[in-house]
């Protein structure tokens, strides 16, 4: 009796394992059989990675491409960067206009043969003035181009906005991209010229433009967060202010803007001018 109750014990222990193994036989086919599923719908690229085939739409795709972009727009940028180096040196010229040899030297303004009077080009009564280059106005364009934080802002910013034209614009090229800044439009040579036709000195209308245009984009005033900061620095304000106020002087200088002067007033202004020197 006992010899029994002893083989059915065991039967029952046996019978149970059995169960145990059976239920973990199928648990591990389930398991497999998804994960077939899974790979049976992915394909693998030439590099023998497993992809989505669902057009790489996943929560995973787009950090990855998100990677990929940023690392393709930092490899391109990059190589778009200028080193800005602004060149202050203008050499003496010595040209043939209108038949004349005319003689050019930095600082002393036109010569002698097509010099305009002050009265020629200072405004008065109700007509403006005109630009004219005096030996003041090229020396603040020398301090405008000679700040020692110029380069600096260059490097940063105009290479900041240029990046950003670029990537707004991929299927320019960047040849034809003419709002982007370059050495030559800090170059003293292109951005001081001599007129062919009246034979005076004059400042680069294109360059002038491109340059104001740059400046303002940077300290826009409708703007509470001036790109400047972002680009050249929270704590460069008084520095950006000193390049701008440089420039700026420069364009008074040049077109001889502000309040007309009669043309009597001018001439005792002139005169008093002459006799305390």
């Amino acid at each position: 009796m006992k010899k029994q109750n002893l083989i059915f014990i065991v039967g029952v222990v046996l019978f149970i394992f059995f169960l145990i193994a059976l239920v973990k036989y199928f648990r591990v086919s389930d398991n497999q059989q998804i994960n077939s599923v899974m790979i049976d719908n992915q394909q693998k690229d030439k590099n023998g990675t497993l992809t989505p085939i669902n057009n790489g739409i996943t929560p995973s795709s787009v950090a990855i491409s998100s990677i990929d972009n940023t690392a393709n727009t930092n490899s391109k940028t990059m190589s778009n960067e200028i080193n800005f180096v602004p060149n202050t040196n203008w050499s003496d010229k010595t040209l043939n206009i209108n038949g004349k040899q005319l003689t050019y030297r930095f600082g002393e303004g036109n010569p002698p043969e097509v010099a305009l009077n002050p009265e020629q080009y200072l405004p008065r009564g109700d007509k403006d003035g005109i630009p004219y280059v005096t030996p003041k106005a090229e020396q603040q364009l020398k301090e405008f181009l000679s700040d020692k934080n110029l380069p600096e802002l260059l490097n940063k910013c105009a290479n900041f906005v240029n990046n950003q034209v670029i990537v707004q614009n991929p299927n320019v090229p960047r040849e034809q991209l003419v709002s982007l800044m370059n050495n030559s439009d800090f170059d003293i040579e292109n951005y001081l010229v001599i007129d062919k036709e009246t034979g005076r000195k004059t400042i680069n209308p294109n360059v002038d433009y491109k340059i104001n245009d740059f400046l303002n984009t940077l300290n826009n005033p409708l703007e509470r967060s001036p790109l400047v900061m972002q680009c050249f620095g929270l704590n460069r304000m008084d520095d950006f202010n000193k390049i701008q106020s440089e420039f700026q002087q420069l364009g008074r200088e040049y077109t001889n803007t502000g309040a007309g002067i009669k043309g009597s007033e001018w001439k005792n202004q002139f005169e008093n001018q002459q006799n305390s020197q």
